[in-house]
C-alpha cells in the first residue's frame, strides 16, 4: 500500500521507500550480549544516512516504535522530515505549564486506570526481565498465553480474537520469538529503558512536524491540546476503530493516514 499505491488503486506520486528495521534483540535482530549495548535511535538514525544514505526521512511508529521515532525527532531535527506516531510521551509538567484541559485530566485519569489494571507486565519486563524470560524461553504455552492476551486485549476485536488476526498470524508471531529464542532479549528492552535511557527533560519538544493517529481500542487516546504540549503536531487523526497494533488490523486506514500526513508535507 506504501510502495506501489497504484496497485490498490491509490495515486502512484504517494509511493514511499519502506525501510522497516527491528529493535535489537527482536525476533531476526541481533542480541545484546550485555545491557545497553546498544542505543536504537542511533543505530536506526545510522542505518539510514550512512548505510542507506537517506539524507532526510520521516520516521513512524507504533507502541515502543513511537517511542523511538520521537527520540529521532528530538535528537536530529535537521534530518528527520517528520514523524507519525500511534502513541505520544508524556511532557514534563510543572507548576508553570498552562492548566489541563477537562480532556487531559480524563487522559491521565485513563492512564492511571490502564497502569493498575493493565499495567503488571510492563512491570515485571522493567524490573525482573530475566526471571521473566526462563520461564517464557522453556514454555511454548506460556509464551502463547503471554503474547496472545495482549493480541486480545488491545485490539478491537469485540471478543473474536480470530476476526482480526488469523490463527495463522498469531502461530507466525509467536514462531518468531519461539524460534530465535529472542523473548528474554525483547523484554529485556523494557529494563533498558527504565534504567539507561535519559528521561524527557523540561524543555524537550518535538519540533518536527508530526502526525499523531489515535485509535479506539488502543493503550490511550491522547487528545490533542495533551499531544501539543510535546510534539509540532500538524496532523491529528481519530480511527472509529482500530487496536494498538493498526498496521497490522487495520493497514487500509494507517497507510491512508501515512500517505495523507506525507502528502500534506510536500
Amino acid at each position: 500500500m506504501l510502495v506501489d499505491p497504484a496497485q490498490v488503486g491509490g495515486d502512484p506520486a504517494d509511493a514511499f521507500d519502506v525501510v522497516i528495521p527491528t529493535l535489537p534483540g527482536d525476533g531476526f535482530s541481533d542480541k545484546p550480549t550485555r545491557p545497553n549495548q546498544v542505543d536504537s535511535v542511533d543505530l536506526f538514525f545510522r542505518l539510514m544516512t550512512e548505510t542507506l544514505g537517506y539524507s532526510r526521512f520521516m520516521a513512524a511508529g507504533t507502541d515502543i516504535g513511537a517511542g523511538v521515532a520521537t527520540r529521532l525527532a528530538l535528537r536530529y531535527p535537521k534530518k528527520v522530515k517528520a514523524i507519525h506516531v500511534t502513541a505520544v510521551v508524556d511532557p514534563p509538567l510543572t507548576e508553570n505549564s498552562p492548566p489541563l484541559t477537562r480532556d487531559e485530566q480524563a487522559y491521565r485519569e485513563q492512564n492511571r486506570k490502564w497502569d493498575a489494571e493493565e499495567g503488571a507486565y510492563q512491570a515485571l519486563q522493567s524490573t525482573r526481565p530475566q526471571t521473566l524470560a526462563f520461564g517464557l524461553t522453556d514454555s511454548p504455552v506460556g509464551l502463547a498465553s503471554w503474547i496472545s492476551e495482549k493480541f486480545y486485549n488491545w485490539s478491537d476485536c469485540q471478543g473474536d480474537l480470530l476476526s482480526v488476526f488469523p490463527m495463522d498470524t498469531l502461530i507466525d508471531n509467536l514462531m518468531v520469538y519461539w524460534a530465535t529464542n529472542t523473548i528474554g532479549s525483547s523484554v529485556r528492552y523494557y529494563y533498558e529503558s527504565q534504567h539507561f535511557r535519559p528521561p524527557l527533560v523540561l524543555g524537550d519538544h518535538v519540533v518536527v512536524p508530526t502526525g499523531v493517529m489515535v485509535l479506539p481500542k488502543d493503550l490511550g487516546q491522547p487528545p490533542q491540546e495533551w499531544a501539543s504540549r510535546f510534539y509540532n503536531v500538524q496532523r491529528y487523526t481519530v480511527l472509529d476503530h482500530g487496536g494498538h497494533f493498526p498496521a497490522w488490523e487495520v493497514p487500509d486506514l494507517y497507510a491512508h493516514d501515512l500517505r495523507a500526513f506525507a502528502r500534506d508535507l510536500a
